[in-house]
This record gives structure tokens, C-alpha cells and sequence, in this order.
């Protein structure tokens, strides 16, 4: 796995979220999409460390959230496509949401019998 330079990201980001701002003072119609409070990540087709790093950090929020210690919001990711729209993906509920609560499930589950086994009780 190839380690990405936060402050690097961070700057991409930045710029992108810039560049995006300044396209959609006209058309506020991808703007709508966007729920209030949402952490808001970017991608493109043509920048993988960009959009690898930023799919990195939308997972650990979403983790921290299923874990109780990241309050509760949206993870919006917008990316760009080749002719250079700009998509909005809704990672909580499309991508993160259901896995991250499966992992905690698998984990739960898995402690209680360890436990139960410990204390020679049935699971």
C-alpha cells in the first residue's frame, strides 16, 4: 500500500473543494445535493492519490462514527468524471454505512464468546 502524504492530500483537497466552489455559484443544483453537515471528500478520475486517500480518510470517520466517537453526518464524496461532471456519492449509506456496522456486529459476537469460552460458559 502506497503511503499518502496528508499534507499533500490535504492540499488537493483544498484546491479541488476551490475549484468546485468557484464552478457552481451559477448552478446550485449539485450544491442542493449536499446535505447540511456532511464531511465532504473529493475525487477524480484522473488523480488516484487523491481519491484513494480521500476514500482512506472518509473510512475512518465512517468507523469512528459506527464506534460511537465520530458524531453522525453524511460522507459525500464528489468526484469528477472524465468529461468532468461532478457526481456526488453518497458513501455513509452506499458504501461505509452497512460494512462498518457488520464489522462491529462481527466483533461483538466474536468477543462474547471468546469471553464465554474464558469463562467456560456456552456462547
Amino acid at each position: 500500500m502506497v503511503e499518502i502524504d496528508d499534507t499533500r492530500l490535504t492540499t488537493k483537497s483544498l484546491d479541488r473543494l476551490a475549484k468546485f466552489l468557484s464552478h457552481q455559484q451559477d448552478n446550485v443544483s449539485i450544491v442542493d445535493q449536499i446535505p447540511d453537515g456532511a464531511h465532504i471528500f473529493h475525487g477524480a478520475y484522473d488523480d488516484t492519490e487523491l481519491t484513494q486517500g480521500n476514500i482512506n480518510l472518509a473510512s475512518k470517520i465512517a468507523l469512528g462514527m459506527a464506534l460511537g466517537y465520530v458524531e453522525e453526518a453524511p460522507l459525500i464524496m464528489l468526484f469528477e468524471d472524465a468529461q468532468g461532471k461532478q457526481v456526488i456519492l453518497n458513501l455513509s449509506t452506499s458504501i461505509f454505512g452497512e460494512q462498518s456496522h457488520q464489522l462491529i456486529e462481527t466483533y461483538q459476537k466474536r468477543s462474547r464468546k471468546k469471553v464465554a469460552s474464558r469463562l467456560h460458559l456456552s456462547a
